[in-house]
Order: C-alpha cells, then structure tokens, then sequence
C-alpha cells in the first residue's frame, strides 16, 4: 500500500505530512520517535524506533524486508510456492561456492 504526503513547515521546522490512513494501519508511525535513513536518491526509509534497543549490528533495510515478507505470507498465503524439485532448488544455488569447514559463529542454528 503507498500512502501519499507532502513536505510542509511546522514552526521553525520542516516536517512531512501524511493521510490518516498510513497512521491507521500502522500506528507504531502515530506517536514516538522516528528516525530516517536515506537509502539512494529520492528514496528514505523511515522506521519507527522501539521502546527496546535492537541488537548491534542489526541492518534496518534486511530487517524491514524480512518483516514486510513475513506480512505478506500471512496475508497472501496462496501465493507461497514451495521448492518443486531438487533441480530447482540447486538452480538457486548454483555458483555459490561453500566452504563446510567454516565456523559460522555462534549466531548460526540449524534446526
């Protein structure tokens, strides 16, 4: 969904402006702190900063894109298609060299 705004001037500052409805269906956007990261030209990611700290390190964009696919399979689960054959799925890695020596840290789990 794209909400639409408009820059505009609030006191001595410059601010943005957006329909009700981006507040309504995401209210983490209502109140609070914000902040904003511009990502290329004409382009700027702006997110909602939780009462809890995210751990360091953490990439707002990776973070932001996994959240927004995570809602869009609950959403829209018919559209989710599973790896039909190990052909497919080696066609995805294919060129992708592994090393199964290296550590992977301990962030790394494998269920």
């Amino acid at each position: 969904m794209i909400y639409r705004g408009r820059a505009a001037t609030t006191g001595n500052s410059q601010s943005m402006a957006f329909e009700k409805a981006l507040f309504r269906a995401h209210p983490e956007f209502a109140s609070g702190r914000l902040e904003a990261e511009p990502i290329s030209k004409h382009v700027m990611l702006v997110r909602a900063i939780p009462e809890t700290e995210p751990e360091a390190g953490e990439d707002p964009v990776v973070g932001a894109y996994l959240e927004f696919l995570a809602e869009q399979m609950q959403a829209q689960p018919h559209l989710i298609r599973g790896l039909s054959s190990l052909e497919r799925a080696e066609a995805l890695v294919e060129g992708v060299e592994v090393d199964p020596d290296e550590d992977l840290g301990d962030g790394a789990a494998f269920d």
